[in-house]
């Protein structure tokens, strides 16, 4: 299946050197916030239930690309959450679900950015996530023992302190992740 409204803000996004959006879809009184994030491919496209812990993400391939069939978990999840019950002469399939969200999307504007607005789409996704305050830098040229940032660092960093994310990239820098400040 294809969304092709996400073409749109792929192409402004690429304009304005961006690498995410942050928009609202409403499905029966249930409000999502749906984070496009193109930063890697395949591309994210993270569905978060506002008031809740229920979410998913699905992975938009080249052609904005998607495959409309959800992990039975998260299909349930999804049927319960927008309070659908079994009705055979109005059925529910995650294919009607992503044709209206697709043509709900709406035209790329340009916001402001919150401080870790990523991290509630990534909590799961990245390193001790218990551990998200700054620490301090490790840099890895300067010690010059072989190490370098990695890649789950660099993901944290991206996620978490954006301001930061080319410096330690280009300069082979790693932040320390403490759990409180106190640490």
């Amino acid at each position: 299946m294809k969304l092709i409204r996400l073409n749109n803000i792929y192409r402004e996004l690429k304009i304005h050197n961006e690498n995410y959006f942050i928009f609202s879809f409403k499905k029966n009184d249930i409000s999502f916030e749906i984070l496009f994030d193109i930063y890697k491919e395949p591309f994210k496209l993270h569905f978060l239930q506002k008031c809740s812990n229920f979410h998913f993400h699905i992975n938009v391939e080249k052609g904005f690309n998607i495959d409309p069939n959800l992990q039975s978990d998260i299909y349930k999840r999804l049927c319960k959450v927008l309070n659908l019950k079994y009705d055979p002469n109005n059925r529910f399939s995650t294919y009607i679900f992503f044709n209206e969200f697709n043509e709900k999307i709406p035209d790329y504007s340009h916001r402001k950015k919150e401080k870790r607005e990523l991290f509630k789409f990534y909590t799961k996704d990245i390193e001790e996530p218990n551990k998200i305050n700054f620490g301090g830098f490790i840099d890895w040229k300067k010690l010059n023992n072989g190490k370098n940032v990695s890649e789950k660092n660099l993901e944290k960093t991206r996620i978490l302190y954006p301001e930061y994310y080319e410096y330690c990239k280009r300069e082979n820098v790693s932040i320390i992740y403490k759990s409180n400040i106190e640490e």
